[in-house]
């Protein structure tokens, strides 16, 4: 009994009897945008916009978020080209996303 409430009074919990019926599902993001630099080597800015509701006004705004995405040029992009990233393993500090295909060539 003093194990338990001592347990309990430092917030260590018991591991679980068995460990093999956890699973972690690691869900893959995709994102569409527009690209919006391709001055870096192997990198491009994407722009992505996405619709949210304001807290206060509950009016849909529109929210735009740069993503900096890794290019190896295996997909050629260009600035104002509508593309699809997917989500990587880290490539760097700021690069989460490979570009994965031009979806629409700008005009």
């Amino acid at each position: 009994m003093q194990v338990a409430s001592l347990r309990r009074a430092s917030g260590v919990r018991a591991a679980p009897a068995s460990r093999a019926s956890t699973v972690v599902v690691r869900a893959v993001q995709d994102l569409q945008g527009k690209v919006v630099s391709t001055g870096m080597k192997n990198s491009c800015v994407v722009a992505v916009e996405r619709l949210s509701t304001h807290d206060k006004y509950f009016k849909r705004v529109r929210i735009t978020k740069n993503y900096i995405a890794h290019a190896d040029g295996s997909v050629p992009a260009a600035v104002g080209d509508y593309v699809r990233l997917e989500g990587c393993r880290p490539l760097s500090k700021n690069k989460r996303f490979r570009l994965a295909e031009v979806i629409r060539k700008a005009e």
